[in-house]
């Protein structure tokens, strides 16, 4: 197994979601239409208290059409990989070295002669980074990070954080569309928990297992709203792009549990809600999901589990 599949096999997240026993959300209508070189939107949904809202926004056509996402490829990165090895072997003094680079199986063998151990040493180190070098490039290229799950395994998966810094400002119109909903001086809270209701309120596209799928089914921010779906993470990284496009200086946090994700916020909380301790902060959890309506600081109780058990990792929120 190559180091690159070794890597993505190991981060199957977010199955079906466990449903809570309080009720489901209510997309009433969506629409949207081109308009010159925009698309408008409306949608309409039921809130937690079950009351009927309703946001318009436009958004540029060039923006919505440019937020696709690859699917992750391993031999297409192990290609990658490949040829920045040989540019990087190529630099290295024949004198000094010699390195041979072969597809063994599903790896990459780099094998290097010398008749200095220093040498050797040196010249075994500078490949070995320009491996992992590569490799980190491709990901980069291609909106993919590593990631450590809760069980220590190393992973590779979407970039939910530089997906969410990318998209906090191409985002504002929708935030302030649902602020403009709110009474003047409400809350903090108040707008995160409208914004949760409207995002538990998207349709759930089921992810598919990320053994088979890498990465193919996960759709960036603008993508969910442009396509009225999203899977797990998809609708939790529009759930904190949003946060974040009026929040800037708030803390959050992605918690990643064995099949499943939620959000994290630092905000003041009551005793009754559920909240993540993490190296002093409290952090307030939520269910961005759907479709169980469950507003902030409240979580579906195998969530609870997990967390419980210590079965999760977490991101912080640029």
């Amino acid at each position: 197994m190559n180091l690159i599949s070794r890597h993505y096999i190991k981060w199957i997240i977010l199955g079906l979601l466990n449903v809570h026993m309080c009720g489901f959300t209510q997309q009433l209508s969506f629409a949207k239409s081109k308009q010159n070189k925009e698309l408008s939107f409306n949608y309409t949904w039921s809130d937690h208290q079950d009351q009927t809202r309703d946001i318009t926004f436009t958004l540029p056509l060039r923006q919505v059409n440019t937020q696709n996402h690859k699917k992750f490829i391993p031999d297409l990165a192990q290609q990658y990989v490949y040829i920045e090895l040989h540019k990087a072997a190529r630099k290295i003094d024949p004198r000094e070295a010699r390195v041979q680079i072969q597809h063994r199986g599903q790896d990459i063998l780099i094998q290097v002669t010398s008749r200095s151990d220093k040498l050797f040493a040196k010249w075994q180190r500078s490949m070995d980074q320009s491996k992992k070098k590569a490799l980190d490039q491709y990901l980069q290229d291609n909106y993919y990070s590593h990631f450590q799950t809760y069980l220590g395994q190393q992973a590779i998966k979407p970039d939910h954080l530089r997906y969410i810094e990318e998209n906090t400002a191409s985002l504002k119109p929708i935030a302030q569309a649902v602020y403009d909903k709110l009474p003047t001086n409400s809350e903090t809270r108040n707008y995160v928990n409208l914004v949760l209701s409207w995002v538990q309120s998207i349709p759930y596209n089921e992810l598919k297992n990320r053994l088979t799928s890498n990465g193919a089914g996960y759709l960036p921010p603008l993508s969910v709203v442009a396509n009225n779906q999203g899977d797990c993470d998809s609708k939790t990284v529009l759930m904190a792009s949003l946060i974040r496009s009026l929040l800037p200086e708030v803390k959050m946090i992605m918690v990643y549990l064995p099949n499943h994700a939620l959000l994290g916020i630092a905000l003041p909380f009551r005793t009754n809600e559920q909240t993540l301790d993490i190296e002093g902060a409290d952090y307030l959890l939520m269910e961005p999901t759907g479709p169980a309506k469950i507003p902030l600081g409240e979580i579906a109780n195998r969530s609870a589990r997990d967390i419980a058990g210590n079965m999760f990792s977490i991101e912080e929120v640029p």
